[in-house]
């Protein structure tokens, strides 16, 4: 009897100390409320083929064939959406994608508010009121010397490629310079990629990461059907440089996954 009892009084003793325990570690590990870094890593694609640009052609859905040697975008003002719908807006986010330069290509954006996201958007372009800014005044990804800067116009563009249509007879040059940011020819666009069902969890105990791919058949194929070999090689702001600004806004863009590390 008396050692049923003793056997009864440890367990009971074991319970409450187990308890004791769990009770002081949810104590020592409170939410953490701290700003964290998202990072957005972008791969730039052509359908299912990694983006090269060492001369391999790739075919359009019309069946019409072309190398790239320089793709270039701007990257910026961007914002997340919380599940509650409150949007944060990421201040002095401006990025210049370079397929050359493989680290422009990981987008980091530091001291976003710790919470649960599903949304993300962000400007294909650098927006008016930055853009019409004095010259000499713009530094890092948008200073003019990068080569995506109109002194003529007075403005970014948006988005560069370059490259050659090979099924063309004989082959020639493709020059697709767009921007533009007054109105009807404002080719300043927002891309709005969905999670797909995801969320990206952020605090400051970790990294969170939003993979994107971006494809640069989209350029040309989406709203907007443009011939490669009738495309009139666009260097200015205008109908052509709309349609395909409108096409790199609704499709180029996709969100592949999402993690924390």
């Amino acid at each position: 009897m008396r050692t049923r009892s003793f056997t009864t009084l440890c367990g009971l003793l074991f319970v409450a100390s187990t308890a004791v325990f769990v009770g002081c570690k949810k104590d020592s590990d409170p939410e953490i409320t701290t700003p964290g870094e998202v990072d957005l890593q972008i791969s730039n694609v052509v359908g299912t083929k990694a983006l090269a640009l060492d001369g391999t052609a790739y075919a359009t859905p019309a069946g019409e064939t072309f190398t790239v040697a320089t793709l270039k975008y701007y990257v910026s003002n961007l914002k997340f959406t919380k599940s509650d719908g409150t949007v944060y807006a990421a201040p002095n986010t401006y990025f210049l994608v370079d397929q050359a330069q493989p680290a422009s290509q990981r987008l980091a954006i530091t001291g976003v508010p710790a919470g649960t996201y599903t949304g993300v958007s962000f400007v294909v372009g650098v927006d008016a009121a930055t853009t019409q800014a004095d010259p000499l005044g713009l530094t890092g990804a948008l200073n003019p010397a990068n080569s995506m800067y109109w002194v003529w116009a007075t403005g970014h563009i948006s988005m560069k490629m370059e490259g050659t249509v090979t099924s063309a007879s004989p082959a020639r040059p493709i020059t697709c310079h767009i921007g533009g940011y007054t109105d009807p020819n404002n080719a300043i666009v927002t891309a709005t990629p969905a999670l797909n069902g995801n969320v990206l969890r952020v605090n400051g105990s970790h990294t969170s990461t939003i993979a994107v791919q971006a494809d640069v058949l989209k350029l040309f194929d989406g709203a907007n059907h443009i011939t490669l070999s009738t495309f009139s090689n666009g260097m200015m702001p205008g109908p052509e440089a709309m349609k395909v600004a409108k096409n790199y806004a609704a499709g180029m863009f996709t969100v592949t996954k999402t993690q924390v590390n």
